[in-house]
């Protein structure tokens, strides 16, 4: 499975080029030539490098290899670079790769949506070549912890809310991962309980007053628990049903969120989100011009 593409002189300096990079031995890695480098018409003018493909080796190439050559392959193709922070295995299964990159914005996206959308593709190409799951848990800047604070206190902020009128209060479309977070932040309240709507990965939560708590009568509403137990099961049903959105917008989204997060803090109601248009794959490690 091709995994990166490096641009080089020629063949050996592709493969010294991308073992450097992936921080393997050469023989875990396979070459072949997409395009050969030019000289230029009879030596002169500027030289064209060559466009070389590589290819894991099953059984020999390890998973996050894999999935650093995947990751880099769909960032760089959408224009943005990254340093890859930590690999790590968590309790659950999850597979935590963490990122840094000067473009960190403009990688999360509004909500995420743009971090989501990358972790999904790469989910989905690297199980191609692992054939299981390998429930990757992308992360960057600390993105995910503060994302999950700021979705339990909108919880409890909008759980408020739903006491005080008796009205329910819908959420705007989240993907399991998330929607699993609101449903444990009011789990144990007395007073209102949460449904997921909706089809398809994105979905919506309906927060609603209880019929046995005491204020504001609430409104008619059948509500059952509905807290997903893997949210990546929940993906590789609806993968080939479910269009991934990627923002490719010029200006960063993500400190627009941050605005909009304290506004809906504070009170106000949550914006709903649209996202733009679908990028993927193939890169390049290095130029040599």
């Amino acid at each position: 499975m091709q995994i990166l593409e490096t641009h080089a002189n020629n063949e050996k300096e592709a493969i010294q080029l991308s073992s450097e990079y992936l921080g393997i031995s050469k023989d875990e890695l396979e070459l072949q030539i997409f395009q050969k480098a030019s000289g230029g018409f009879l030596g002169l003018g500027t030289k064209i490098p060559g466009i070389y493909h590589i290819y894991a080796v099953e059984g020999k190439t390890p998973v996050d290899v894999v999935i650093k050559g995947v990751v880099s392959t769909i960032l760089h193709k959408m224009g943005y670079k990254a340093k890859f922070v930590r690999f790590e295995t968590q309790e659950d299964g999850k597979l935590y790769v963490e990122i840094s990159s000067p473009h960190a914005g403009f990688i999360i996206g509004k909500r995420g949506k743009t971090l989501e959308a990358v972790q999904f593709l790469a989910n989905l190409i690297v199980e191609k070549f692992i054939h299981r799951q390998p429930k990757i848990l992308l992360d960057l800047e600390n993105y995910r912890e503060r994302r999950a604070e700021h979705l339990a206190e909108l919880a409890k902020k909008l759980a408020s809310q739903v006491m005080k009128t008796g009205k329910s209060r819908l959420l705007d479309p989240l993907n399991p991962y998330e929607r699993r977070i609101i449903h444990l932040a009011l789990q144990d309240s007395e007073n209102v309980e949460t449904k997921s709507e909706g089809n398809g990965v994105y979905k919506r939560i309906r927060i609603t007053k209880k019929k046995t708590a005491t204020g504001a009568p609430p409104e008619a509403y059948d509500m059952e628990s509905d807290i997903p137990e893997d949210f990546s099961e929940e993906y590789q049903e609806d993968s080939q049903n479910t269009a991934i959105l990627v923002e490719t917008d010029s200006k960063s989204d993500y400190e627009k969120e941050q605005e909009e997060e304290h506004r809906v803090l504070s009170g106000e109601e949550p914006v709903d989100s649209r996202d733009g248009n679908t990028m993927i794959l193939e890169t390049q490690t290095k130029k040599n011009r």
